[in-house]
């Protein structure tokens, strides 16, 4: 059996992630509440169509998965040949970057 070649090879470090404290992601997540609650539902959720034909939004919210902060929406899907009723779709990250700032 041959045996294998030594080769150099360049492998950077990877960075660590900054944890984010549970009093941040409070503030992050009442801030974010009412900044859906102020602007967005008002601005982008309407009453369901008369006859719909196309996917409209139904509710707009907030989650948290590890140190990022989703915006979702959740869209109704109309017609009797529908797969399923109802999506999620994420409309924006916000994520945790150290010293109370965030990437968006």
């Amino acid at each position: 059996m041959a045996k294998g070649q030594k080769r150099w090879v360049y492998s950077p470090q990877k960075s660590t992630r900054p944890k984010i404290s549970d009093a941040l992601k409070a503030e992050v997540t009442t801030k974010a509440n009412q900044l859906i609650d102020t602007v967005l539902k008002p601005m982008h959720i309407n009453p369901p169509p008369e006859n719909p034909r196309f996917n409209y939004i139904v509710d707009i919210y907030g989650k948290w998965y590890h140190s990022y902060f989703y915006f979702c929406s959740k869209y109704c899907v109309p017609g009797p040949d529908a797969i399923v009723p109802d999506f999620e779709a994420k409309l924006a990250r916000m994520e945790y970057a150290g010293n109370n700032r965030f990437h968006l």
